[in-house]
């Protein structure tokens, strides 16, 4: 997390936050990769301070990363490729890509990717200190995904996940190896 950017206390953060990864998300949906860094040059040309522009920066970085992943090794769905933005650490982006296929999922799968949802909220909380959410949040998710993980089409190293949640490891596992 890059100090001092903190989106639950700061209007500003959030909003950067959620541009960044509503673009990021759109770009991906869309195939075209390039449609976030317009977002990203549109927030670096306002007013911003030091941090906020470090956070900027590090996303364009990471989110470059995961669509040369993505496009290097064929990755196609959207579950797939959420674990690639799961494996670069890039947990409120994993909450977004995740919810547009729960809103449409139905059942076990519903339930199941509810749970990978409250898994990246479990990272999100950490990051953010609160220890006691991110508690909370993981026996929720540890329920889900132990009740219905076997309705999803892919979820590598689903056993690793649990265990992590189960006791709270701060640093989150690789999902994809």
């Amino acid at each position: 997390m890059i100090k001092n950017f903190d989106p639950y206390r700061d209007r500003q953060a959030r909003l950067i936050r959620n541009s960044l990864s509503t673009a990021f998300v759109q770009s991906l949906k869309d195939r075209n990769p390039a449609a976030f860094a317009a977002t990203a040059e549109l927030l670096l040309r306002q007013d911003i301070s030091a941090d906020k522009k470090a956070y900027i920066l590090d996303r364009l970085a990471r989110y470059r990363e995961c669509i040369t992943t993505i496009e290097q090794q064929g990755v196609q769905t959207i579950l797939e490729q959420s674990f690639v933005l799961w494996d670069a650490q890039l947990f409120f982006e994993v909450h977004e890509i995740l919810e547009g296929l729960w809103l449409t999922a139905q059942g076990r799968e519903k339930a199941a990717l509810q749970g990978l949802i409250r898994a990246a909220g479990v990272y999100i909380l950490l990051a953010g200190g609160n220890r006691q959410g991110a508690e909370k949040m993981a026996a929720k998710a540890v329920q889900a995904l132990e009740e219905n993980g076997a309705a999803l089409a892919y979820f590598p190293s689903s056993r690793q996940l649990l265990t992590s949640l189960r006791n709270l490891v701060p640093s989150p596992p690789k999902l994809r190896g």
